[in-house]
């Protein structure tokens, strides 16, 4: 950046750096590089000027996000600082491990009132709370034949068909299937993931899909080269399609159906939520819906960072431009939220931690918030609500309680 004197531009490096690490900063704050990305670039910097420009990111953060919430954010704001205090003292200034510890804090909760910098730190010195009690339920396969498989993550084994022959193989939390052609008969699958799991298939046309908790995908164990491949998704699943222009591979989700050849996106549609999205990474899809029996069907279709959300109760579409890793952040095993209503916020993290989380403050379930997620447990989070924005709570075996304020 530069200095306006008259006509004459003077380059300010200094300046210069300072803007760089200042849109590094804030770029792994809105979620867009990888922790391993920041601390990498990072290191060219003094460890005093990296502390300073997340500070001044997170008043930035807090001034803009004010109207969210209705706690004593200035008592909030005050007391992090003076917590930040308290835990940056005394160590030396030579290790790494410091720089790693002072941008790991700021990946909870950024956007609330600007207190990324070292609340999850803090939550790790609490053991004054019950630990939740949460019932652990593998992910299980129905084969054709009605046998069920229950997967065990540990392991490895074999997937059969009706006749005995080995189609697919499972290891750890994948299964891959064997490619296949002219098949004497299409048999179906059905995987179901359990909340609190996550798990990737490998299709026999060598799609890769990743189906997220509280996820049932059904599928043929191949694909008849004369047909289209469907497959058929209740909950959220991100696709990563091979290409075969000659069959379109289609999605059916209820009442949304997604038709592509070969591209990558992410089909949100859970039986209990009101909408049902697609969000488009690459290539092209078309959306239509699939109740339109005996009259024209509305057509949908989707470029690369646009969002088609079908709304069960209008019986129609709409499209939007979105940041798309705020919808496939997941698959990393990631949490981004940006100004999503607690509401959506809780039901998310009952559908990761496999809890029930009943609000009895509606109040709260309207404010909007940002935040990122990562290796926190679900004790970690609610520490740092309570905390934070003194967001009182109760556990009772897996059910969470939260008090009205």
């Amino acid at each position: 950046m530069g200095k306006n004197w008259g006509h004459t531009y003077v380059i300010d490096n200094k300046k210069m750096k300072n803007n760089r690490l200042e849109n590094l900063i804030q770029d792994y704050l809105d979620g867009k590089i990888e922790e391993a990305k920041m601390y990498e670039d990072i290191q060219d910097y003094p460890l005093e000027e990296v502390k300073k420009c997340f500070s001044d990111s997170m008043e930035v953060d807090y001034l803009m996000s004010r109207k969210y919430l209705e706690v004593d954010k200035e008592v909030a704001y005050k007391d992090f600082l003076e917590q930040i205090k308290l835990h940056a003292l005394d160590v030396p200034e030579q290790k790494k491990g410091v720089i790693w510890t002072i941008w790991k804090y700021a990946a909870i909760f950024i956007g609330l009132v600007g207190l990324g910098l070292a609340i999850s730190f803090l939550s790790k010195f609490s053991n004054e709370r019950e630990n939740i009690i949460v019932a652990q339920k593998e992910v299980n396969l129905q084969l054709g034949n009605g046998k069920l498989e229950i997967i065990k993550e540990t392991g490895s084994t074999n997937i059969l068909d009706t006749e005995g022959n080995v189609i697919a193989v499972q290891t750890g939390d994948k299964i891959k299937y064997k490619p296949t052609t002219n098949p004497k008969e299409i048999q179906y699958n059905e995987l179901n993931v359990p909340y609190g799991k996550k798990f990737e298939l490998e299709l026999a046309d060598g799609t890769i899909v990743y189906v997220n908790s509280g996820s049932i995908l059904r599928y043929p164990t191949s694909f008849s080269e004369s047909k289209s491949r469907q497959v058929s998704l209740k909950g959220e699943a991100f696709f990563k399609v091979a290409e075969d222009k000659e069959h379109p591979f289609i999605v059916n989700s209820g009442s949304v159906n997604v038709r592509v050849l070969g591209t990558e996106f992410n089909v949100s549609a859970y039986n209990e939520d009101l909408e049902t999205s697609t969000v488009l990474v690459s290539g092209s899809v078309q959306l239509y819906d699939s109740l339109s029996v005996g009259k024209q069907q509305t057509n949908v279709e989707l470029v690369p960072g646009e969002m088609g959300t079908w709304r069960k109760d209008r019986q129609s579409f709409k499209t939007d431009k979105v940041d798309t890793s705020l919808y496939t952040s997941w698959v990393q095993g990631k949490l981004i939220f940006r100004d999503m209503p607690f509401k959506q916020i809780r039901k998310q993290l009952e559908r990761r931690y496999n809890v029930t989380i009943v609000n009895t403050d509606t109040a709260l379930d309207k404010n909007t918030f940002s935040a990122n997620f990562e290796e926190e447990s679900i004790e970690e989070i609610l520490e740092i609500l309570d905390r934070t924005y003194g967001i009182e709570y109760t556990i009772k075996e897996n059910q969470i309680i939260i008090k009205k304020q």
